[in-house]
Protein backbone atom coordinates (compact mmCIF):
# COMPACT_ATOMS: atom_id res chain seq x y z
CA UNK A 1 0.00 0.00 0.00
CA UNK A 2 2.81 2.14 0.72
CA UNK A 3 4.54 1.59 -2.62
CA UNK A 4 1.40 2.75 -4.37
CA UNK A 5 1.32 6.19 -2.35
CA UNK A 6 4.62 6.78 -3.24
CA UNK A 7 3.63 6.50 -6.94
CA UNK A 8 0.71 8.47 -6.42
CA UNK A 9 2.78 11.51 -4.69
CA UNK A 10 4.94 10.98 -7.38
CA UNK A 11 2.41 11.11 -9.70
CA UNK A 12 0.45 13.83 -8.63
CA UNK A 13 3.34 16.02 -7.17
CA UNK A 14 6.20 16.61 -9.42
CA UNK A 15 3.58 18.60 -11.68
CA UNK A 16 4.14 16.54 -15.61
CA UNK A 17 7.79 16.71 -14.81
CA UNK A 18 9.52 13.31 -15.63
CA UNK A 19 11.55 11.56 -13.40
CA UNK A 20 14.00 10.97 -16.31
CA UNK A 21 14.76 14.97 -16.37
CA UNK A 22 16.73 14.80 -13.19
CA UNK A 23 17.73 10.87 -12.72
CA UNK A 24 21.09 11.10 -14.76
CA UNK A 25 23.78 8.44 -14.61
CA UNK A 26 27.67 7.52 -16.32
CA UNK A 27 28.51 4.89 -18.14
CA UNK A 28 31.69 3.43 -16.88
CA UNK A 29 34.68 2.76 -19.85
CA UNK A 30 34.42 -0.96 -18.17
CA UNK A 31 30.74 -1.95 -18.91
CA UNK A 32 31.50 -0.92 -22.30
CA UNK A 33 34.11 -3.63 -22.88
CA UNK A 34 31.93 -5.73 -20.96
CA UNK A 35 29.50 -5.45 -23.42
CA UNK A 36 31.33 -5.64 -26.30
CA UNK A 37 33.00 -9.03 -24.71
CA UNK A 38 29.32 -10.13 -24.68
CA UNK A 39 28.21 -9.15 -28.23
CA UNK A 40 30.99 -11.21 -29.44
CA UNK A 41 30.38 -14.11 -27.84
CA UNK A 42 27.00 -14.18 -28.74
CA UNK A 43 27.43 -13.43 -32.23
CA UNK A 44 29.89 -16.76 -32.21
CA UNK A 45 26.72 -19.00 -31.30
CA UNK A 46 24.10 -17.38 -33.52
CA UNK A 47 24.63 -18.57 -36.45
CA UNK A 48 24.55 -21.91 -35.26
CA UNK A 49 21.76 -21.10 -33.41
CA UNK A 50 20.25 -20.14 -36.52
CA UNK A 51 20.84 -23.22 -38.41
CA UNK A 52 19.47 -25.39 -35.88
CA UNK A 53 16.06 -24.88 -36.62
CA UNK A 54 12.97 -22.65 -35.90
CA UNK A 55 12.68 -20.95 -32.08
CA UNK A 56 16.02 -23.04 -31.58
CA UNK A 57 16.58 -20.16 -28.42
CA UNK A 58 13.35 -21.53 -26.97
CA UNK A 59 13.80 -23.59 -23.27
CA UNK A 60 12.47 -27.26 -24.13
CA UNK A 61 9.45 -26.76 -21.85
CA UNK A 62 7.84 -24.22 -23.90
CA UNK A 63 8.83 -25.07 -27.02
CA UNK A 64 6.16 -26.31 -28.11
CA UNK A 65 3.56 -24.06 -27.45
CA UNK A 66 6.10 -21.30 -29.02
CA UNK A 67 5.95 -23.56 -32.03
CA UNK A 68 2.30 -23.68 -31.85
CA UNK A 69 2.50 -20.03 -32.00
CA UNK A 70 4.27 -18.91 -34.13
CA UNK A 71 2.47 -21.75 -36.35
CA UNK A 72 -0.41 -19.38 -36.14
CA UNK A 73 0.76 -16.76 -37.43
CA UNK A 74 1.92 -14.72 -34.11
CA UNK A 75 5.22 -13.55 -33.40
CA UNK A 76 6.79 -14.97 -30.46
CA UNK A 77 9.40 -13.34 -27.96
CA UNK A 78 12.28 -14.22 -25.74
CA UNK A 79 14.15 -12.72 -22.88
CA UNK A 80 17.52 -13.78 -23.38
CA UNK A 81 19.38 -11.75 -21.00
CA UNK A 82 22.39 -13.74 -18.57
CA UNK A 83 21.39 -12.96 -14.74
CA UNK A 84 24.94 -14.20 -13.91
CA UNK A 85 26.21 -11.73 -16.07
CA UNK A 86 24.41 -8.85 -15.29
CA UNK A 87 24.56 -9.48 -11.22
CA UNK A 88 28.35 -8.87 -12.05
CA UNK A 89 27.78 -6.36 -13.77
CA UNK A 90 25.98 -4.46 -11.63
CA UNK A 91 28.55 -3.59 -9.81
CA UNK A 92 29.48 -0.93 -12.46
CA UNK A 93 26.09 0.50 -13.27
CA UNK A 94 25.39 -1.78 -16.29
CA UNK A 95 23.19 -4.29 -17.58
CA UNK A 96 23.21 -6.01 -20.95
CA UNK A 97 19.30 -6.72 -22.24
CA UNK A 98 19.01 -8.99 -24.36
CA UNK A 99 15.75 -9.95 -26.56
CA UNK A 100 15.06 -12.34 -29.67
CA UNK A 101 11.71 -12.49 -31.76
CA UNK A 102 10.77 -14.46 -34.63
CA UNK A 103 7.33 -15.04 -37.18
CA UNK A 104 6.39 -16.19 -39.73
CA UNK A 105 5.37 -14.29 -42.88
CA UNK A 106 3.17 -16.50 -45.18
CA UNK A 107 3.47 -15.63 -49.29
CA UNK A 108 6.62 -13.73 -48.62
CA UNK A 109 10.37 -14.40 -49.86
CA UNK A 110 14.45 -13.18 -48.98
CA UNK A 111 13.79 -10.57 -51.52
CA UNK A 112 10.70 -9.12 -50.27
CA UNK A 113 12.54 -9.00 -46.97
CA UNK A 114 15.43 -7.50 -48.01
CA UNK A 115 13.81 -5.34 -50.15
CA UNK A 116 12.12 -4.44 -47.19
CA UNK A 117 14.96 -3.97 -44.94
CA UNK A 118 16.79 -2.05 -47.63
CA UNK A 119 14.30 0.61 -47.66
CA UNK A 120 15.65 3.08 -45.11
CA UNK A 121 13.96 6.22 -46.20
CA UNK A 122 10.35 4.55 -45.13
CA UNK A 123 11.46 2.96 -41.93
CA UNK A 124 10.03 6.00 -40.26
CA UNK A 125 6.34 4.53 -41.62
CA UNK A 126 6.99 0.90 -42.03
CA UNK A 127 8.15 1.03 -38.34
CA UNK A 128 6.03 3.72 -36.97
CA UNK A 129 5.55 4.79 -34.08
CA UNK A 130 9.51 3.84 -32.83
CA UNK A 131 11.20 5.15 -35.02
CA UNK A 132 10.51 8.55 -36.63
CA UNK A 133 13.37 9.42 -38.81
CA UNK A 134 15.66 7.31 -41.10
CA UNK A 135 18.46 8.58 -43.35
CA UNK A 136 20.86 5.96 -44.35
CA UNK A 137 24.00 7.00 -47.19
CA UNK A 138 26.01 4.05 -48.68
CA UNK A 139 29.30 3.32 -47.39
CA UNK A 140 31.75 2.15 -50.00
CA UNK A 141 34.51 1.37 -47.70
CA UNK A 142 32.43 -2.04 -46.34
CA UNK A 143 33.38 -5.60 -47.52
CA UNK A 144 29.42 -5.70 -47.90
CA UNK A 145 26.22 -4.17 -48.76
CA UNK A 146 27.04 -1.72 -46.02
CA UNK A 147 25.40 1.91 -45.12
CA UNK A 148 25.86 4.50 -42.67
CA UNK A 149 22.42 4.78 -40.77
CA UNK A 150 20.79 7.86 -38.57
CA UNK A 151 17.67 6.51 -36.98
CA UNK A 152 15.16 8.63 -34.40
CA UNK A 153 13.69 6.50 -32.16
CA UNK A 154 11.06 6.79 -29.87
CA UNK A 155 9.39 5.40 -26.68
CA UNK A 156 6.46 5.92 -24.83
CA UNK A 157 5.77 4.21 -21.50
CA UNK A 158 3.78 4.40 -18.57
CA UNK A 159 4.42 2.35 -15.19
CA UNK A 160 1.10 1.50 -13.20
CA UNK A 161 -0.80 3.56 -15.37
CA UNK A 162 -0.03 6.65 -13.40
CA UNK A 163 2.64 8.79 -15.11
CA UNK A 164 4.00 8.75 -18.94
CA UNK A 165 7.67 8.49 -19.79
CA UNK A 166 8.43 9.59 -23.04
CA UNK A 167 12.57 9.08 -24.40
CA UNK A 168 13.49 9.53 -27.68
CA UNK A 169 17.13 9.38 -29.20
CA UNK A 170 19.29 9.59 -32.21
CA UNK A 171 21.36 6.74 -33.32
CA UNK A 172 24.22 6.23 -35.77
CA UNK A 173 25.52 3.34 -37.08
CA UNK A 174 25.96 0.92 -40.10
CA UNK A 175 23.85 -1.86 -41.74
CA UNK A 176 24.59 -4.23 -43.56
CA UNK A 177 23.86 -7.75 -45.52
CA UNK A 178 26.34 -10.59 -43.86
CA UNK A 179 24.79 -13.16 -45.68
CA UNK A 180 27.80 -13.86 -47.41
CA UNK A 181 26.47 -14.53 -50.57
CA UNK A 182 24.54 -13.13 -53.52
CA UNK A 183 20.78 -13.34 -52.54
CA UNK A 184 20.21 -15.55 -55.68
CA UNK A 185 22.16 -18.40 -54.35
CA UNK A 186 21.62 -17.96 -50.73
CA UNK A 187 18.61 -19.86 -48.65
CA UNK A 188 18.98 -17.51 -46.04
CA UNK A 189 19.88 -13.73 -45.30
CA UNK A 190 21.54 -12.07 -42.42
CA UNK A 191 21.68 -8.72 -41.53
CA UNK A 192 23.24 -6.63 -38.60
CA UNK A 193 22.97 -2.97 -37.57
CA UNK A 194 26.00 -1.59 -34.50
CA UNK A 195 24.95 1.52 -33.28
CA UNK A 196 28.31 3.79 -32.93
CA UNK A 197 26.41 6.46 -31.43
CA UNK A 198 23.48 7.34 -29.39
CA UNK A 199 22.41 10.79 -27.73
CA UNK A 200 19.58 10.54 -26.01
CA UNK A 201 16.81 13.77 -25.74
CA UNK A 202 16.62 15.68 -22.58
CA UNK A 203 12.84 16.49 -23.23
CA UNK A 204 12.05 13.01 -24.81
CA UNK A 205 10.35 14.51 -27.50
CA UNK A 206 11.03 13.58 -30.89
CA UNK A 207 13.18 15.60 -33.34
CA UNK A 208 14.28 17.80 -30.82
CA UNK A 209 17.95 17.92 -30.84
CA UNK A 210 18.60 18.82 -27.02
CA UNK A 211 20.84 15.95 -26.77
CA UNK A 212 22.46 15.24 -23.84
CA UNK A 213 26.48 14.15 -23.99
CA UNK A 214 26.58 10.17 -24.79
CA UNK A 215 27.03 7.98 -21.84
CA UNK A 216 25.82 10.79 -19.77
CA UNK A 217 22.19 10.81 -19.85
CA UNK A 218 19.33 8.56 -18.25
CA UNK A 219 20.88 5.37 -18.77
CA UNK A 220 18.18 3.75 -20.96
CA UNK A 221 20.40 2.91 -24.17
CA UNK A 222 23.92 3.37 -24.06
CA UNK A 223 24.62 0.61 -26.94
CA UNK A 224 23.15 -1.06 -29.31
CA UNK A 225 23.34 -4.45 -31.54
CA UNK A 226 20.09 -5.62 -33.86
CA UNK A 227 20.04 -8.61 -35.91
CA UNK A 228 17.65 -9.61 -38.80
CA UNK A 229 17.80 -13.33 -39.83
CA UNK A 230 15.64 -14.63 -42.42
CA UNK A 231 15.14 -18.12 -43.95
CA UNK A 232 12.78 -19.47 -46.75
CA UNK A 233 10.26 -22.46 -45.47
CA UNK A 234 8.53 -23.15 -48.46
CA UNK A 235 5.78 -20.69 -49.69
CA UNK A 236 6.55 -19.09 -46.59
CA UNK A 237 9.31 -17.13 -44.72
CA UNK A 238 10.45 -17.67 -41.22
CA UNK A 239 12.43 -14.12 -39.74
CA UNK A 240 13.78 -13.72 -36.99
CA UNK A 241 14.91 -10.39 -35.04
CA UNK A 242 17.29 -10.25 -32.57
CA UNK A 243 18.36 -7.02 -30.21
CA UNK A 244 21.63 -6.54 -27.37
CA UNK A 245 21.10 -3.41 -25.69
CA UNK A 246 23.32 -2.15 -22.87
CA UNK A 247 21.86 0.12 -20.18
CA UNK A 248 22.62 1.35 -16.52
CA UNK A 249 22.03 -0.75 -13.66
CA UNK A 250 18.24 -0.99 -11.67
CA UNK A 251 20.60 -2.32 -8.64
CA UNK A 252 22.43 0.65 -8.39
CA UNK A 253 19.89 3.16 -9.02
CA UNK A 254 18.78 6.10 -6.77
CA UNK A 255 16.90 8.99 -7.63
CA UNK A 256 14.46 11.25 -5.54
CA UNK A 257 12.04 14.39 -6.90
CA UNK A 258 12.19 16.17 -3.75
CA UNK A 259 11.67 14.40 -1.11
CA UNK A 260 9.66 11.32 -3.14
CA UNK A 261 12.63 8.02 -4.65
CA UNK A 262 11.64 7.05 -7.38
CA UNK A 263 11.19 3.33 -7.09
CA UNK A 264 13.51 0.75 -8.89
CA UNK A 265 10.62 -0.64 -10.45
CA UNK A 266 9.95 2.53 -12.82
CA UNK A 267 13.85 2.64 -14.67
CA UNK A 268 13.53 -1.15 -14.44
CA UNK A 269 10.41 -1.87 -16.53
CA UNK A 270 11.43 1.62 -18.99
CA UNK A 271 14.69 -0.24 -19.62
CA UNK A 272 12.59 -3.55 -20.38
CA UNK A 273 10.18 -1.79 -22.57
CA UNK A 274 12.57 -0.68 -25.48
CA UNK A 275 13.73 -3.75 -26.46
CA UNK A 276 11.04 -5.95 -26.19
CA UNK A 277 8.44 -3.65 -27.84
CA UNK A 278 11.49 -3.06 -30.50
CA UNK A 279 10.76 -6.50 -31.56
CA UNK A 280 7.63 -6.58 -31.75
CA UNK A 281 7.43 -3.38 -33.50
CA UNK A 282 10.07 -4.47 -35.97
CA UNK A 283 9.14 -8.10 -36.43
CA UNK A 284 5.31 -6.62 -36.90
CA UNK A 285 6.14 -4.05 -39.11
CA UNK A 286 8.67 -6.56 -41.60
CA UNK A 287 5.54 -9.12 -41.96
CA UNK A 288 3.15 -6.53 -42.73
CA UNK A 289 5.09 -4.22 -45.33
CA UNK A 290 6.60 -7.95 -46.69
CA UNK A 291 2.93 -9.16 -47.07
CA UNK A 292 2.09 -5.65 -48.83
CA UNK A 293 4.92 -6.45 -51.23
CA UNK A 294 4.10 -9.90 -52.06
CA UNK A 295 0.58 -9.53 -52.55
CA UNK A 296 2.02 -6.04 -55.23
CA UNK A 297 4.15 -8.76 -56.69
CA UNK A 298 1.22 -11.56 -57.43
CA UNK A 299 -1.39 -8.60 -58.57
CA UNK A 300 1.23 -7.55 -61.04
CA UNK A 301 1.94 -11.14 -62.40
Amino acid sequence: MSAVCGYAVLACGIGGIAWAARCTTSADPGILREYANYVAAAEQAMSSRFDGGELAWVPGPESKQAAARLASGRLVRWNLSDKAFNARLAGQNGTVIHWIGAVRIPGASLANVKSVLEDYDRYARIYQPMVFESKAVRNGDAPHAAYDLVLGLHSSFRFASLFPQHYSFQVKGRIEDTSGASLAGSSALRVHLAAGEIRESDSGVPGRTDFLEPYHDHGIMWALNAYWRARQQGMDLYLEFETITLARSVEEFACKIGFVPVPKAVVSAAMDSLPADCVTVILEGTKTECERRARLNVSSQ
